[in-house]
């Protein structure tokens, strides 16, 4: 059983040891020659941030490469504030391992204990092309050769699970969020509940899909008449 997550768009430098190059890395520095031409001013306008952040952005396409950063311990959005990697212990971490990759606009696939620089290229962006063209024969080629019989559990959203395609066995982890108004999903919500949930299944070293239906956390409970075989929906009381 293989996790899939979404990226996040903010960093912590981390000090732990990063022993992996990304697999594909050549790709990556491809894509970041190609960002290198553009000015914080068109990077402001094509990426529609702020300038101080585009300021950044153009400092990481210039630093690539020179400093970095072990990749589950310096993602730092609210995933993985929720995954909370460094409370992990070395048999925890042994079976992540080999069990989880994060989907990346930048670097295809990026493995737990790979090195990365930061970066802020999101897979919906165009700035130098239609980035699920680019990464989709790549990605799926790659998860079909290195774990062909293994089932994916997607817990990216849906701009990244994009760029999979339908020849996977993959079940999709929902959530939603209830209240009077009805069934939501509202984003750090969502996103906070995909961080704990890859931490209780890599907790729990589940290799079964069926037993994640039994995992509850902060309200979440498993929905199964909202539920199908290639969909597990979690609702939480709100």
């Amino acid at each position: 059983m293989i996790l899939l997550l979404s990226p996040s768009k903010t960093f912590v430098r981390s000090e732990e040891f990063h022993e992996e190059c990304p697999y594909f890395m050549n790709q990556s520095i491809g894509l970041i020659r190609k960002l290198k031409v553009f000015t914080a001013e068109e990077i402001q306008k094509k990426m529609n941030i702020s300038a101080d952040l585009a300021q950044d952005v153009v400092q990481y396409h210039q630093e690539f490469g020179k400093k970095k950063s072990c990749a589950i311990y310096s993602y730092a959005g609210y995933a993985y504030k929720a995954f909370d990697a460094l409370s992990l212990n070395q048999e925890d971490l042994n079976y992540l391992r080999f069990h989880l990759y994060i989907i990346s606009g930048l670097y295809g696939l990026v493995r737990p204990f790979d090195g990365i620089s930061f970066y802020r290229l999101e897979m919906q962006e165009t700035i130098v092309g239609n980035l699920y063209h680019f990464w989709g024969k790549k990605i799926n080629h790659y998860l079909h050769h290195q774990h062909k019989h293994d089932i994916l559990i997607n817990l990216a959203s849906k701009e990244y699970s994009k760029v999979l395609d339908d020849s996977h066995q993959m079940i999709t982890i929902s959530f939603y969020q209830k209240s009077l108004e009805g069934l939501k999903q509202i984003s750090m919500y969502v996103k906070r509940a995909r961080g704990l949930m890859a931490r209780a299944i890599i907790k729990s070293r589940i290799e079964d899909p069926s037993l994640i239906k039994e995992i509850s956390f902060e309200g979440y409970h498993y929905h199964s008449s909202l539920s199908s075989e290639k969909e597990f929906v979690f609702i939480k009381e709100v």
